[in-house]
């Protein structure tokens, strides 16, 4: 089997596109977008374990602390500092 040492391109069928050159395919694969971030400042989420009995079971996140940690706003409770793992997006 013989591989083609040329593939066409869509755009302009006259100009060859080399196969071997990988150089461009590189730089166009270091600008990947890094992932989204899952949560955003300023909404709300699930708060799986409530610090007390009698605080809301939702959080308002204000900033995100660490990597995995954010600080939150519970009504009738205050300020809180949470785990990513300890709370989730409403639905």
């Amino acid at each position: 089997m013989k591989l083609r040492s040329h593939v066409r391109s869509k755009m302009s069928s006259s100009t060859p596109v080399s196969v071997g050159n990988v150089g461009a395919w590189e730089r166009l694969c270091d600008r990947t977008t890094p992932p989204a971030p899952k949560f955003a400042p300023s909404t709300w989420v699930k708060v799986l374990h409530p610090p007390t009995a009698y605080s809301f079971d939702e959080a308002w996140l204000l900033c995100e602390y660490s990597e995995n940690q954010w600080l939150a706003w519970i009504p009738d409770y205050g300020e809180i500092l949470l785990s990513t793992d300890e709370f989730c997006q409403i639905s």
